[in-house]
This record gives structure tokens, C-alpha cells and sequence, in this order.
């Protein structure tokens, strides 16, 4: 960085003890800059964005072809300081946030900006990075000068998905087979498993019970295997690659036998979760009860599992009370599927364009006054300690009187004189924040197909996409 910007930083509040955001939670945080003397700032301004992308190449040499995809899921954007030259409100399919402005000019120390997004209601994948593709979610503060080259400062948020409550997560789920036996085994042989429901959390059991009926020649075995599965989609072609997260083979049944065997399945506690809501990436978990028959295809029932962190599923860590393991016939659930390429989007019901400023930023009486100082709005600078627990929402803010500051600021459109940068007072603190609840909508794409809107758009990464 150069002699003249010292020091451009950001920051941001978590809401919870885990660090993560969800659709609707309120982000709040605060940019600084400290600046050696006076100094002309054509722009300065903060987005935060959600995309994913997907890159992959086959083939080598002249057969070589590469595959790309993208697809934005929003982009929010605060200006603290305008360019005069683009305004921001005609930026195409961004976001713009209200909030303070300042003038060009800004005088020497360090200064403080406020900012606060509040994320989109909407099925967005959780934030996730493989090798062949990415979801993420960034914070970028962005400052230009005349002459000189833009500076620039990045962070990532942990997204994780909002889970709705009222999809069927907690239902048990069957599905049954059969299988002719030829050649070196004669007979048949049938089964019909179930499992508790089809939503877990990372550590949990997975609990099966099946039935089988052995007409056949030979034992079979009963085995289990759950599969991770990774997808990548661009351009009409699609690259996977599978994983056994663990396998588990069970006692022979014996033939001219019937049996219904229980089973309970550990899942790893550190188990990726999954990644669903994206046309180009997935990460999915399959469950395959299958029948061990020698030198032939084996019979095998395929359940779909979605890991989900833990403390966001319904209740406590329990199957649901009306499966039972002695009971492996329980009403057959309706079939499961990818979601479609996009989910539900759209921004919380009058989150636009009235969102901001936040209760913890809120604008003076007389846009023409300057800003009040740091102190005013956060006195007390006491970090997050460890035992993390929530502040209290911000309190109404009232501001003091202020006198006049004299540097106009060309771009401000009121015709009193635009505020210069904050400036930064001593002992600053993490000032309090809230979290906004948005509507719940993790899985509703079976369970209300009416709300779905347009998928979200896809386009080859070759395209510009700040």
C-alpha cells in the first residue's frame, strides 16, 4: 500500500458462536482507513456477493477441453464515498444499500465506516470448496484513486442454509427388492428396508431395519455402504466423483430363511455437510442396503441422506416416534430427488428498498450534519471473549449537536456540504448488533413446488463477474 493510505481493513460482528449466517441475518462490521495526509478519494465502497463456480478440464493436448459455469446468487453494495462519474444506482443487478455518504476529501488519521447487509431470503447453498468447483460468500471493501491502482480487501462469511421446519425430514423412509437367481445360484430372494427418516446431523445414528426373505440356493449377506457423492455442471456436461464414507457387513441370512435384521449406523461427526440449491455443484449422500449374492449383480435399495450441522435439525438427536424397529413396514415415502436447477429466491418480505440503515446506524435528522464520532455510537471496546454470548440489541440512538465541518463534498446531491470521513476516536468497541429472522426455506422444493421461481442465472465463467 502506498505512503499516502496507511491502512484499509474490515471487520465484521458475529451472530452467533459458530460464526456462521444464514438467509435473513443482519451483517454488520465496520471498514477502516487511516490516510498519512490530505487525500482524494475518487470511490470507496463495500459488496458483499454469493457465487459458485465450477472449472474442469479432460482430455490432454489438442483434445484438451475445459468446462465452466457460474451462478450469482445476490450482490449488496454500500458506497461510503461516490464517484462522481458512476452513479451507483445505475449499476445493473446490484443491490444498493442506503447509508451515509462522505465527501471526497478526506483529512489525515484513521476513520471508521459502518456498514449492514442484510442477507437474502432464499434456498443458497451453504459455503463450500472442492477441487473442482466452489460456494462462496465474500466481503470485499474496494477503494480507487485518480492514477493510481484500486486497493482492495477481501474476507469470507460461513453461509449455512435456513432449515424450514416444515419439511419432511423427520419421516421414515422404505423401499423394497427382488432378485431371480441364475446360474451358479438357484432361487430367488427379496428385501424391503427402511430407515428412520432421510435428514441427520454430523455424529448421528442412522437406524435401518430390514427384511429379508432368502428362497435361494446360498446365505447372503446383508452389507451397507453410505456414498458421498460430488457433482460438477457446466455447459451441458457433468464431471462426479464418489466416496465410501463407510461400509458395514452384516451377519449371513441363511437359506430358506426369513429374517428382519436391525442395524445402527454411526455417522462421522465431521462428515461434510450437504451442499444442495445449485444447478452446478452438489455434494450428496446416498445409503445402499444391498444383498451380497456371489458371482452375480447384487440387489440393493438406494436411500437418499442429507447431513445437516449440528443443532439445526428439529428436536433432539431421536428418530422419529412412529418408527420402530420392529415395525419394517412403514407407509412408503414419496420418492426423492435433486432439487431443480435454482430454488425459491427473492429478498425478505420488505427488506427492499427500506432495509437500511440498520437500528444500529440510524440516519440523522438533517443529512447535511456530520457524522457522529466513533465513541458517540460504540463506547465501550471490550472484544468477543471466548463463551461467546449475544450483547443486547443496539440501543435508539440519539445525536448530539454538532458544528459545521468545512470540506464539501462534490458528489453529495444535497445542496448542504457532504460529511467528511468519520474519524476514529480511541478505544472503539464491536457495537451490538441483531439477527433478522428470515423466513425458513432450506428444503421446500417437493414440499411447495408452487413457490419456485427462475433458476438463478448460469453463464460461462469466461464472462466478467466482479
Amino acid at each position: 500500500m502506498s505512503n499516502t493510505i496507511k491502512e484499509l481493513t474490515l471487520t465484521y460482528d458475529p451472530v452467533n458462536e459458530t460464526n456462521t449466517f444464514t438467509s435473513g441475518d443482519v451483517l454488520q462490521g465496520r471498514v477502516f482507513l487511516e490516510v498519512a495526509k490530505e487525500v482524494k478519494i475518487n470511490y470507496l465502497y463495500i459488496k458483499c456477493k454469493g457465487d459458485a463456480d465450477v472449472s474442469w478440464s479432460e482430455g490432454s493436448g489438442d483434445d484438451e477441453k475445459s468446462y465452466r459455469a457460474h451462478e450469482r446468487y445476490f450482490k449488496l453494495k454500500q458506497v461510503f464515498i461516490q464517484d462522481p462519474s458512476k452513479p451507483a444506482k445505475k449499476e445493473l443487478n446490484v443491490i444498493i444499500t442506503t447509508g451515509e455518504t462522505y465527501g471526497n476529501v478526506v483529512r489525515p488519521g484513521r476513520h471508521v465506516f459502518p456498514f449492514s447487509f442484510q442477507l437474502p431470503s432464499g434456498n443458497m447453498p451453504r459455503s463450500y470448496k472442492a477441487f473442482h468447483g466452489s460456494v462462496m460468500y465474500i466481503l470485499e471493501v474496494r477503494l480507487g484513486r485518480s492514477w493510481k491502482m484500486d486497493r482492495t480487501v477481501k474476507t469470507e462469511i460461513n453461509f449455512v442454509p435456513r432449515i424450514d421446519a416444515g419439511v419432511n425430514l423427520m419421516s421414515p423412509q422404505s423401499a423394497a427388492t427382488d432378485k431371480k437367481m441364475k446360474l451358479f445360484t438357484s432361487g430367488s430372494a427379496s428385501m424391503r428396508a427402511t430407515i428412520d427418516r432421510m435428514g441427520y446431523m454430523q455424529g448421528d445414528v442412522i437406524r435401518v431395519s430390514t427384511s429379508v426373505e432368502n428362497s435361494s440356493s446360498r446365505a447372503l449377506k446383508l452389507k451397507y455402504k453410505l456414498q458421498q457423492i460430488q457433482g460438477f455442471y457446466a455447459q451441458g456436461y457433468s464431471k462426479h466423483s464418489y466416496k465410501t464414507i463407510f461400509k458395514v457387513v452384516g451377519d449371513p441370512v441363511p437359506t430358506r430363511s426369513k429374517q428382519t435384521v436391525n442395524s445402527d449406523l454411526k455417522i462421522p461427526p465431521n462428515l461434510e455437510l450437504t451442499v444442495a440449491n445449485s444447478s452446478i455443484i452438489k455434494l450428496e449422500y446416498i445409503l445402499k442396503v444391498y444383498l451380497d449374492v456371489p458371482y452375480a449383480s447384487d440387489p440393493e435399495i438406494k436411500f437418499p441422506v442429507i447431513i445437516l450441522p449440528v443443532g439445526q435439525l428439529l428436536g433432539p438427536q431421536q428418530s422419529s416416534p412412529s418408527f420402530q424397529h420392529n415395525d419394517p413396514y412403514p407407509p412408503p415415502q414419496a420418492a426423492f430427488g435433486p432439487s431443480p436447477p435454482g430454488a425459491a429466491f427473492g429478498p425478505a418480505p420488505g427488506l427492499y428498498p427500506s432495509l437500511y440503515p440498520s437500528p444500529a446506524y440510524p440516519q440523522p435528522a438533517n443529512p447535511g450534519a456530520p457524522p457522529p464520532s466513533y465513541t458517540d455510537v460504540y463506547p465501550n471496546q471490550n472484544p468477543t471473549v471466548p463463551g461467546f454470548q449475544p450483547p443486547p440489541s443496539a440501543p435508539s440512538f440519539n445525536p448530539p449537536p454538532y458544528s459545521a465541518m468545512g470540506y464539501p463534498g462534490p458528489s453529495a446531491p444535497q445542496q448542504n456540504p457532504a460529511p467528511s470521513a468519520p474519524e476514529f476516536c480511541s478505544n472503539p468497541s464491536h457495537p451490538p448488533y441483531s439477527q433478522a429472522g428470515g423466513p425458513p426455506g432450506y428444503w421446500p422444493n417437493s414440499a411447495n413446488p408452487t413457490n419456485q421461481t427462475e433458476p438463478y442465472p448460469t453463464k460461462p465463467l469466461e464472462e466478467k463477474h466482479a
